[in-house]
């Protein structure tokens, strides 16, 4: 579901091409280490914005309870009181959203503009693109993923456990890359390198990508079978009769969710 080109990464890595044989070690390094940790980059915003998608279901999951008066207390939300409580959970989630929509915004156009600088002078690009993902972000993409792991919990258990997972892989992405010595006061030896390139773009980075696509999978396809969601999308479109759980009209819908929720932040 996250498919397009920019989010695979295809026109923002350093081509590799352009490593030749003349070109110092430090160089080489520098270029192949950015485009892992580029890669890492791409994919924790993937992951920012599928937590958004996973918020908006939320509240509407929230506004639900409240518009059919029920509660849900055989389900979930048991422990959750009044209405009132609830429409101010509702509130409480959009704001969150967005915020963290906003924090999207700032990764992506501080990636956009550092990928230009680096793409002129590539001096130090790996240190400086591994700054973009700082502990501020770590520490608040966390608090947001164990809200919604816990309230998923509630409505759908195997999306609440692909978002610990999700977190997992992230935070112990994080935390291999913090320990990387990109400066050039420390040296790495091409060994050490290959290492590197293997446990990066081999086993962690893809792996954790391989968790993503299947929460983005799973909650866009919770999302079209969510009659409420589903009514949305004909009462703002018009299709009264295309079959939207599967196939082209499943992508349309998909579309459609994204341009509601998301809008136009692409990398």
């Amino acid at each position: 579901m996250n498919g397009n080109k920019a989010e695979r990464g295809d026109d923002t890595l350093f081509p590799l091409h352009r490593i030749d044989q003349d070109m110092v070690f430090e160089d080489r390094k520098n270029i192949l280490l950015s485009n892992q940790i580029i890669l890492f980059v791409l994919n924790t915003s993937h992951y920012m914005t599928d937590l958004i998608y996973a918020l908006y279901f939320l509240s509407f999951c929230e506004r639900e309870d409240i518009n059919d008066g029920t509660g849900s207390s055989n389900t979930r939300h048991s422990h959750s009181g009044s209405e009132e409580h609830k429409r101010d959970v509702t509130e409480q989630l959009a704001e969150i959203r967005k915020q963290l929509y906003a924090l999207v915004y700032q990764v992506r156009t501080n990636f956009r503009q550092l990928l230009d600088d680096c793409r002129k002078t590539r001096v130090d690009s790996a240190p400086k693109f591994r700054r973009l993902v700082d502990w501020n972000l770590v520490c608040v993409l966390g608090v947001i993923n164990d809200l919604l792991i816990s309230e998923m919990k509630h409505i759908s258990t195997p999306l609440s456990a692909q978002l610990h997972n999700c977190m997992l892989g992230f935070a112990n992405l994080y935390q291999f890359l913090k320990k990387i010595p990109l400066q050039h006061q420390y040296q790495i030896t091409k060994p050490q390198l290959d290492v590197l390139l293997q446990a990066l773009g081999v086993e962690l980075i893809p792996s954790w990508k391989l968790q993503l696509d299947l929460l983005n999978y799973r909650l866009f396809s919770t999302l079209a079978c969510n009659d409420s969601i589903v009514s949305e999308y004909r009462k703002g479109t018009g299709d009264r009769d295309t079959n939207v759980n599967n196939g082209e009209g499943f992508k349309v819908l998909v579309n459609w969710l994204k341009d509601e929720i998301i809008g136009d932040v692409t990398l």
